[in-house]
């Protein structure tokens, strides 16, 4: 493992990306958007790094407008990058979440996968789509993490034991994406049931923290850009109402 790596701690963007990824062949679960997914991950971890905020909803239907905190700094080179994204143009956080897809010029997932490479846990080949079109894979190295990883969020979506909040990180934003499935694959417990438990650890989640509840907006906007339903923006923003109001 690159020992610059072994520094930096997990980002809820690096749990995403393995976890939707093919162990063994290296690309993408089928359905997802992997810019939205890498975006709306990227902006959770700048929310959560204290490196962005977002401005209160103007309404039910808005979506906030997320802005680069003054004089804040990280010593993730990931992060710092996704900052300076945010910071030389504040947009509202639907349209941040598919800015964030690219950082520096470059594909957020890619840049992602080549840090994976870095931690020792993916490594990087040459593949072809259909045996004709060249694609790069990225499989799995080192599947310890993973399995950690895996092991810790079943335990919290099947046998009901209290996230870590980086545990919840990763709950909401599979959620949002409409990908717990990739997590919860024990018949002791339905997708249905699955869904609400990853609805009740998020909202406890929003309610008890004021960082936290720009996490909430920031996931609002991926939900709402992945199911493309109003009802469902309408929903989250109640949620957060109440858990701003609570704080």
């Amino acid at each position: 493992m690159d020992e610059t790596m072994r520094t930096q701690p997990w980002l809820v963007v690096e749990d995403l990306l393995l976890l939707l990824l093919d162990d063994q062949r290296g690309t993408l679960s089928v359905g997802v958007d992997p810019g939205l997914a890498m975006g709306g991950a990227l902006l959770m971890d700048l929310a959560r790094a204290g490196l962005v905020e977002l401005s209160p909803r103007a309404g039910l239907l808005s979506s906030p407008t997320v802005t680069a905190v003054p004089d804040a700094h990280t010593s993730d080179p990931l992060l710092r990058a996704g900052a300076g994204v945010v910071a030389a143009k504040p947009r509202n956080a639907m349209v941040m979440v598919r800015t964030l897809a690219k950082v520096d010029g470059e594909s957020t997932r890619d840049l992602v996968a080549a840090r994976l490479v870095e931690r020792g846990v993916l490594e990087r080949r040459g593949g072809r789509v259909l045996g004709l079109f060249p694609r790069t894979e990225w499989p799995t190295a080192d599947a310890a993490h993973e399995a950690a990883l895996r092991a810790g969020l079943r335990e919290v979506l099947i046998l009901d034991r209290d996230p870590s909040p980086h545990e919840a990180a990763v709950i909401s934003i599979l959620q949002a994406l409409n990908q717990l499935r990739v997590v919860a694959k024990d018949e002791a417990r339905t997708l249905r049931d699955v869904t609400k438990r990853a609805k009740a650890i998020r909202e406890a989640n929003l309610a008890s923290d004021a960082v936290e509840a720009t996490l909430q907006a920031a996931m609002q906007a991926a939900e709402a850009a992945t199911i493309a339903a109003v009802s469902a923006a309408v929903s989250a923003a109640v949620v957060a109402t109440a858990g701003a109001s609570a704080g």
